[in-house]
């Protein structure tokens, strides 16, 4: 399956739909993804990481103000995490496998 993508203007990172995304979580392998959560709290940023089923990543995707696709050296920004899901002051950095560049529908 490709995902289909329109560049963000930055390399390797890639503007998504939450269709889109939707579809690449469900079709991600496992039945739980990895997330790590970058929060900015009083005190200072936290970033906590937990497995999370696809249901609950679907919910954070339909709140989100804006998706990424993150493929080659950005993906080390991300925690080596393809999908980068930001909700409100958060960003959810999700695991849905190694996404290569070859694996984007890109869209101009």
């Amino acid at each position: 399956m490709k995902i289909k993508v329109t560049p963000e203007g930055r390399e390797g990172v890639w503007n998504i739909e939450k269709e889109e995304a939707i579809k690449a979580v469900n079709n991600y392998k496992d039945k739980m993804i990895h997330n790590f959560i970058h929060n900015f709290i009083p005190g200072g940023p936290a970033v906590i990481g937990a497995d999370w089923q696809k249901d609950s990543v679907i919910e954070t995707i339909n709140e989100s103000e804006r998706i990424a696709v993150l493929t080659g050296s950005s993906l080390k920004h991300n925690m080596n995490h393809a999908l980068a899901v930001i909700v409100k002051n958060s960003l959810y950095m999700f695991d849905i496998g190694d996404v290569k560049e070859s694996d984007l529908e890109i869209a101009i």
